[in-house]
């Protein structure tokens, strides 16, 4: 069993293509405390779905809420170079600081920002993308179905 980090856009793309559930109960999912809050709806046929992720999925125990430190995050932001720092999000910045300090964790992000800094925090091995996350989890997508 793998420990996942999740990052919002995943979470959301999870949630659409109907996998997310799945994934929690083949491995520990955790996401950060913003990454809880970002996620309010996803998409699916067209139409605009509401959820409730604190409950449904954190207060219920398929997926762990990690919360970062202000210094923790501050750390993050001290080893990025000045042009890098202005590019990544709150969520992002949480997400990273979770995985610097929390060895045992892979994230997975669509955003190109966080992803061109993970190197900068000695942690690429420790990154992955959504496609072989669902590959590991011997997850497939449904025809016409993609991840961007």
């Amino acid at each position: 069993m793998k420990l996942w980090l999740l990052d919002a856009d995943v979470t959301i793309k999870l949630l659409e293509l109907g996998v997310l559930d799945s994934l929690a109960k083949q491995h520990k999912v955790h996401v950060a405390s913003t990454v809880v809050s970002e996620v309010k709806y996803y998409k699916k046929n067209e139409q605009k779905i509401q959820v409730d992720f604190r409950k449904v999925y954190i207060d219920s125990g398929k997926i762990t809420e990690i919360t970062s430190s202000a210094e923790d995050m501050q750390e993050v932001l001290r080893r990025l170079p000045a042009l890098k720092r202005d590019t990544i999000h709150a969520g992002e910045i949480e997400s990273l600081a979770i995985l610097l300090h929390g060895e045992s964790l892979t994230l997975c992000t669509f955003d190109a920002a966080a992803i061109r800094v993970v190197p900068f925090l000695d942690a690429s091995e420790r990154a992955i993308s959504a496609e072989k996350l669902l590959q590991t989890s011997g997850l497939t997508l449904s025809p016409g179905h993609k991840l961007d």
